[in-house]
């Protein structure tokens, strides 16, 4: 999938994205060499840091420009973006949850969080994206990853 140029950031964070829901959908990397922990507890803590330090900026970056300009400029992109923030909300819980119970059916609730993430970013990558390239003007797709550019620079910690 070839990438207008201001959305390249958030596919790369995606990417990111895809090798953690592997990871906790697995419950073990497919890289002999990373540096994954074998123990889901471990998993857990490694999942919260990465939605504090790279999730949360990337959803707050999300909502706060890439969303609105799809519900502007796609003919269904107000139902597909509330569709996504729920998605937003589902993952916030679901780590509010294993911050305050890091323990209870920990392999369960992580191989959930890692289906949730992995589908969330196809439905961006796959339909929002590509649907936002062929309906936006170039100058809107440039005026948009100049704001999330921006938006990025001023988020401590998001790899965007």
């Amino acid at each position: 999938m070839k990438r207008h140029p201001g959305l390249v950031p958030l596919s790369r964070d995606h990417h990111h994205g895809l090798v953690l829901a592997r990871r906790l959908i697995l419950g073990r990397s497919t890289n002999p060499r990373a540096d994954w922990p074998a123990d889901r507890a471990q998993q857990a803590a490694r999942l919260v840091d990465f939605f504090e330090t790279d999730l949360r900026p990337h959803f707050e970056i999300e909502e706060a420009h890439v969303f609105p300009a799809a519900a502007r400029d796609l003919d269904d992109g107000a139902s597909r973006t509330r569709a996504l923030i729920a998605e937003h909300e589902v993952m916030r819980g679901m780590v509010r949850d294993l911050v305050a119970d890091p323990i209870s059916r920990l392999a369960e609730r992580l191989t959930a969080f890692g289906e949730l993430l992995e589908a969330h970013i196809h439905t961006e990558e796959r339909i929002l994206f590509e649907q936002m390239q062929a309906a936006c003007e170039p100058e809107v797709l440039e005026d948009l990853g100049a704001r999330i550019a921006d938006a990025a620079s001023d988020t401590p910690g998001c790899r965007v």
